[in-house]
């Protein structure tokens, strides 16, 4: 029995050594974190193939722009297709009406409510989505900045070749390096309709009949009514404190702040989340997905008459990283997805405004034109004294009168009558030369969730 007894504590000595030594073996399990995208997301859906609009239920396909990512990694990737519907075909407003009539389009339009509902990936895996679309943007496209002077040759000294070197050196060294991190440019994938397709598709756009379609092209901010949860996975390795993106090198965000050239003065406060995590050359990550940056308006113009479109320029130049302390980072615009009807244009310091296309002056001067040869159709020529009154007609300027006026159904119309081709002369006129050149111009918008790209400055840009 003593023997027993002393073979029983011998066992349970060495269990209370070995068990502690065993579990102080085991390696430490590394946090997960949740790969969720939470409800509020946006995402930039454009569709890429015509669509005619039949019916409400009808199928809708379209294409995600930019990846979506979880805090380090992609989970939806640049390129994924999306399924929705059309959800509803709502009636437009009276005034849309009544600019439709008076530009000769009697076609019963409806405003296209399309619903998004399911994400399908490459490998067939299909996830439903909740989602509504907030903003429609016509002609989706990437409007971006033109490239910074290059130094001129007196200022390529050694000590500027050195400091050059030393900059991209440190840009292939910190900037993104793993491939996986770039997302496709489905922008430039879209084909766009050739020449004579559009003539052809403009043609038939501005028959007074016409079926009603969803242009290759158009984009939609779709935003995530429900959260999508991809699991949990261990975090990339963060970047020591110290470690900054490279000078001048592209940060991908999106805005929070809906910015307009008239209702955003100089100094009004302005954020963006960046939508792409950046990486240093070893994989280790230097700012996360949701990275919060702060900045505000430099430079704000409303337009005015006479056609002069507004101005805006902003700049961002703090930065913060989730549960982190702010710091300093400088950046500019250097893209953004923007409406291609909107002639956006981007100078190399950041400033964004509306060109107006050089053709804008050849509709009032064809309408004027037709209007002088209504006019001229109204003389009363008697060049002979004998009573014979010769009435000047020139069947092309009623023609076009009645099209400047009514569209394609002005044309037969501007034949009826005298009276009607002059007052559709008259109409069309007044109607081109004050919408192409007495108008006010347009103003510089920027909606929220647009994505944009930031370049940071050249110099050093502390992110401690």
């Amino acid at each position: 029995m003593d023997v027993h007894h002393a073979m029983s504590v011998v066992h349970a000595v060495s269990l209370l050594v070995l068990v502690p030594g065993v579990a102080m073996a085991q390696p430490d399990e590394p946090s997960l974190i949740a790969l969720t995208v939470n409800a509020g997301r946006p995402l930039e859906i454009v569709i890429d193939q015509r669509i005619t609009i039949k019916a409400v239920g009808q199928p809708v396909e379209g294409t995600v722009v930019e990846p979506v990512y979880a805090y380090d990694r992609v989970v939806v990737p640049a390129g994924t297709k999306v399924l929705g519907h059309v959800a509803a075909l709502e009636s437009l407003s009276k005034v849309a009406r009544t600019r439709a009539v008076l530009s000769g389009d009697l076609s019963p339009l409806r405003h296209t409510v399309v619903q998004f509902d399911t994400l399908l990936y490459d490998d067939g895996r299909a996830v439903d989505i909740k989602a509504a679309v907030k903003t429609e943007i016509p002609n989706l496209k990437r409007t971006t900045a033109p490239p910074a002077e290059k130094e001129t040759d007196a200022d390529s000294s050694p000590g500027t070749i050195h400091r050059a070197e030393r900059e991209a050196t440190t840009y292939v060294k910190q900037s993104v390096s793993d491939a996986k991190q770039k997302g496709r440019d489905i922008l430039a994938e879209i084909t766009q309709p050739g020449r004579t397709e559009r003539a052809k598709q403009a043609v038939i756009d501005r028959l007074p009949y016409h079926p009603q379609a969803i242009s290759a092209g158009t984009g939609y901010h779709v935003e995530l009514l429900a959260p999508l949860d991809f699991g949990r996975a261990a975090p990339t390795e963060p970047a020591s404190a110290d470690t900054k993106p490279a000078p001048s090198s592209i940060l991908n965000a999106r805005l929070v702040t809906t910015l307009d050239s008239s209702k955003t003065p100089k100094g009004t406060p302005i954020r963006a989340v960046v939508s792409e995590p950046v990486f240093s050359a070893d994989h280790q990550l230097i700012l996360p997905e949701g990275t919060t940056l702060d900045g505000e308006v430099t430079f704000a113009t409303a337009a005015k008459r006479f056609h002069r479109n507004g101005q805006l320029r902003f700049l961002f130049e703090r930065v913060q990283v989730p549960s982190g302390a702010a710091s300093t980072l400088m950046a500019s615009l250097e893209s953004a997805h923007t409406s291609g009807d909107d002639h956006m244009v981007l100078d190399d310091e950041g400033g964004a405004q509306l060109e107006n296309p050089k053709t804008r002056f050849i509709a009032p001067a064809l309408a004027l034109l037709a209007l002088r040869g209504n006019l001229d159709r109204h003389d009363h020529l008697d060049p002979d004294g004998d009573g014979h009154v010769i009435h000047s007609d020139n069947p092309a300027a009623v023609s076009a009168g009645g099209f400047f006026g009514l569209g394609i159904l002005g044309i037969p119309l501007s034949h009826m009558a005298p009276p009607v081709g002059l007052a559709l002369s008259i109409f069309g006129a007044a109607k081109t030369v004050y919408s192409n050149i007495l108008s006010k111009g347009r103003e510089v918008q920027f909606p929220a969730d647009t994505p944009i790209r930031l370049q940071l400055a050249a110099g050093p840009s502390d992110t401690r």
